[in-house]
C-alpha cells in the first residue's frame, strides 16, 4: 500500500540547521540570551537583542554590526563561519529542536524544525573568530554560498547574505 506522506515530505520547506560549532559563548566567554520572536525564524538566523523585558526574554531587534566569512565545508554539505566583526547586541539564533517520539523518522529530521513567531529562544552572544555551522539554507537565495566568500546580514530575513 502505498502513502502520500513521501511526496508530502519531498515537497516540503526546508529550514535552517545551524550548530555552535565554536562559539565563545558555549564556554562562558559571551553571553547566552533569551529572546522573543517577532516572526517566525530558522535557526541559524542573525538578530539583536532588543529592551529586557524580564528575567525570562529580551524583546527581538535587528542585527547590528556582523560580518564574516566561509571557511569551510562540513563533510554532511553544511558551512564553516567565522565572525569577523560584530556588535555585543548582535546574536546567533540556535534553540535546541523539539520534537516527539511520535514523530516520523522525516519529521524528526533539524530541517523540519523553525522557531514560530512568540516563542522564546537561545541566541548566543557573538565574537571575532568564533566559527558555527549553518546549512544551505542559512543563506539568501541572491548567491551561492561558496568557501572564502564574505558574509553580511540581510536584515529583512535575518539570513547570511553571500557577497558578490
Amino acid at each position: 500500500m502505498a502513502s502520500n506522506f513521501a511526496k508530502f515530505m519531498a515537497k516540503a520547506e526546508k529550514h535552517a540547521v545551524a550548530g555552535s560549532t565554536d562559539l565563545l559563548a558555549t564556554n562562558g566567554g559571551r553571553h547566552i540570551f533569551n529572546v522573543k520572536l517577532t516572526e517566525d525564524m530558522d535557526n541559524g538566523c542573525i538578530i539583536g537583542i532588543g529592551d529586557f523585558k524580564s528575567m525570562e526574554y529580551y524583546e527581538q531587534a535587528a542585527a547590528g554590526t556582523f560580518t564574516a566569512k566561509i571557511i569551510g565545508k562540513a563533510s554532511n554539505g553544511n558551512f564553516y563561519v567565522q565572525v569577523e566583526t560584530v556588535d555585543d547586541k548582535t546574536v546567533l539564533v540556535l534553540q535546541n529542536p523539539l520534537t516527539y517520539e511520535e514523530y516520523t523518522s522525516k519529521l524528526k529530521e533539524e530541517s523540519q524544525f523553525y522557531n514560530e513567531k512568540g516563542d522564546i529562544v537561545r541566541c548566543y552572544g557573538l565574537a571575532p573568530m568564533d566559527v558555527f555551522e549553518v546549512s544551505a539554507e542559512a543563506f539568501t537565495a541572491d548567491n551561492t554560498p561558496e568557501v572564502t566568500k564574505e558574509l553580511s546580514v540581510d536584515t529583512s530575513t535575518h539570513k547570511l547574505k553571500v557577497a558578490e
